[in-house]
């Protein structure tokens, strides 16, 4: 059992399982009985149990401490390699600009705990979980372009389906994953996790805030809608080249 556990070529695919069943059983079951500011907080709440579990059986299975996993080193080089991402966030902020009129129907409560408190949690958890947990052990493989491809991949399609786990939706499916795949690069190529975790929260509070936005359909906004796609498809090339062929970005070899 022990070589199941904690061998650590594999093993985080193992633990991921373990944690994320029960954390998507406890959150549908909440969400049952429970909604606006009662359910943020406790889907709060959740995300950091869980994440904190996460994070100290790594440090187990790794044999690192929090410090070092949850360090700002080489923060330069997961810049670089968040190249893809961070264009498509530019086009992301020109859309939100270019068509913002006014934010309408968000209360403090609900700004405090759906777009604050939850989507600081969702980074946390969801990186930990979708991109160290389940990437870190590439170092301690053969690390070739293949084994690159097998594990960014398995983290992509898992964190894709993540959610879908309410109902089906694969438009959804497709820009998530194509985002959390931009975030296994950053990690991949630097070995830090912090800023896919910063990213993933500045990125998840505007998206939410979006959702309380009346927006102004003039010319300009209504053309840049039109290339969300295209954006999608370009931070995932970009990102998929930063993978493939750029030299590793992490001064201290971790991947």
């Amino acid at each position: 059992m022990r070589d199941i556990l904690w061998n650590k070529k594999y093993s985080g695919f193992i633990w991921h399982f373990i944690f994320t069943l029960p954390f998507i059983g406890l959150s549908l079951l909440f969400m049952q009985f429970t909604e606006g500011t009662t359910w943020f907080l406790i889907s709060s709440t959740l995300r950091i149990v869980f994440g904190l579990g996460i994070l100290f059986t790594a440090c187990k299975l790794f044999e690192l401490s929090p410090v070092e996993i949850l360090s700002l080193h080489n923060m330069k080089g997961a810049l670089f390699a968040g190249a893809g991402f961070l264009l498509f966030f530019l086009y992301f902020l020109v859309q939100i600009v270019s068509g913002f009129g006014e934010i309408t129907g968000l209360t403090a409560g609900i700004f405090l705990t759906r777009v604050l408190l939850q989507q600081l949690t969702t980074g946390f958890y969801e990186e930990i979980n979708y991109r160290f947990l389940l990437l870190e052990g590439l170092k301690h493989t053969s690390n070739t372009i293949k084994m690159k491809l097998i594990y960014v991949f398995s983290s992509t399609i898992l964190f894709g389906l993540l959610h879908c786990v309410t109902g089906w939706d694969t438009y959804r499916l497709l820009t998530t994953a194509a985002i959390g795949f931009s975030f296994a690069v950053i990690f991949v190529k630097s070995g830090n996790i912090v800023l896919p975790m910063i990213l993933h929260f500045v990125y998840d509070i505007l998206v939410h805030i979006t959702g309380f936005i009346q927006w102004n359909h003039n010319p300009f906004f209504d053309a840049v809608c039109v290339f969300a796609e295209v954006f999608y498809i370009l931070m995932f090339v970009v990102s998929l080249i930063i993978l493939i062929y750029s030299p590793h970005l992490n001064k201290k070899n971790v991947c």
